[in-house]
């Protein structure tokens, strides 16, 4: 049942009873396979709160998370550590008073009930939403990417996006080219790609839950700029190439170019399943065969370190994946040394699709074949 409160809309909302008192407490529900990285949407909750404790000081919000796994509520929770309103994060729909970041308001009796919206029927289907998601995310694309990202087959992808732009919700066209700099002269990319229109890209955030009237620039892939590169178009295929090269392992979601907090390396892809029974992220680094060998080694090197950290903070396992050319190859498993038994090196050929080395914990394993 949605409520509001002022121009803000939550799932719902519940007086919950605890320790002889009543709360005012508005429940978010977040998907973890929408498309949005958990900081990224950890910062919208941030975003809703300060408009809501203003319009009901008593307010607590409770978002309950839908998706495999304990990473990403995790990571959601970290991101609204230092939040001024006190939230609970779960997996389901029960909650505990020992579950909220800090002690809720509690009234002597229920709290007044927020006034209810209609709720519309979605104008798409589920998996023409996740197009519209990723795309909100990635700003435009190519087919191959957005099935990737948004974690469909290719063919339902090239069957959903013309239907889509029936609706008028996607557009396939030349797009002006995303510049590091606003001041710089305007130009036109190489080639079309598919873009979210202006009615599918409010579908799309309305859908993960963003008001109307909210600026919501973090749901951005960083470095757009960097759209039409092979280096971006390798890193939004690596979900997909998970699945190709590893079919064995469930991979739930994946975000290129995604910022992860207490980190200051920004990896070029990450996904999010599981491998051998360990619930697991898989980093991906794009090789650059323009840099010399000791600078390769040495920002491999720093960013091997940063996803040993992230390792270590969140407790789940990682594959550290490097992807381009064997020459590359060889001067980054300089770097690839002493490894944590929970942290696993591949590296593969970026040139042919869905092909990685057989994984070992605590080991580094470079393909041998086919390499361009």
């Amino acid at each position: 049942m949605t409520v509001r409160v002022g121009r803000i809309t939550f799932s719902d909302w519940k007086s919950l009873p605890f320790q002889d008192g009543w709360t005012d407490t508005f429940i978010f529900h977040m998907s973890a396979l929408a498309c949005l990285p958990p900081a990224d949407y950890g910062k919208l909750i941030g975003q809703l709160a300060a408009p809501v404790q203003r319009l009901r000081r008593s307010a607590s919000i409770w978002v309950q998370v839908d998706g495999p796994g304990d990473w990403y509520a995790a990571e959601v929770r970290r991101t609204l550590k230092r939040l001024k309103l006190p939230f609970a994060i779960t997996h389901g729909e029960e909650v505990d008073w020992l579950d909220f970041s800090f002690p809720p308001w509690l009234g002597i009796s229920p709290s007044p009930h927020p006034p209810i919206v209609e709720d519309k029927p979605r104008p798409v289907s589920m998996e023409g939403m996740l197009c519209l998601q990723a795309l909100g995310r990635m700003e435009k694309g190519n087919e191959d990417e957005i099935a990737s990202l948004a974690g469909l087959p290719l063919s339902k992808v090239e069957t959903l996006l013309p239907q889509l732009q029936k609706d008028r919700l996607t557009i396939y066209k030349v797009g002006k080219k995303i510049l590091r700099k606003k001041s710089e002269p305007v130009q036109m990319d190489s080639f079309p790609s598919w873009h979210p229109t202006r009615p599918g890209l409010s579908l799309a955030l309305r859908s993960l839950g963003v008001p109307r009237n909210l600026a919501f620039k973090d749901r951005k892939e960083r470095n757009l700029y960097q759209i039409e590169s092979d280096h971006r178009h390798i890193a939004r295929l690596w979900p997909a190439w998970l699945k190709a090269a590893w079919p064995q392992a469930e991979i739930w979601t994946g975000w290129s170019e995604v910022g992860i907090p207490g980190l200051n390396v920004i990896p070029d892809a990450l996904a999010w399943g599981r491998v051998q029974g360990y619930e697991t992220l898989f980093w991906l680094e794009v090789g650059d065969e323009h840099k010399a060998e000791e600078q390769i080694v040495d920002d491999v090197g720093k960013r091997l370190r940063q996803t040993i950290q992230l390792t270590e903070r969140t407790g789940v396992r990682l594959v550290f994946a490097h992807l381009g050319p064997h020459w590359v190859h060889e001067a980054a498993r300089w770097a690839c040394v002493h490894l944590p038994g929970e942290v696993a090196v591949v590296m593969g050929d970026w040139r042919r699709f869905g092909e990685l080395p057989t994984l070992e914990w605590g080991q580094q394993v470079v393909s041998k074949n086919g390499y361009t």
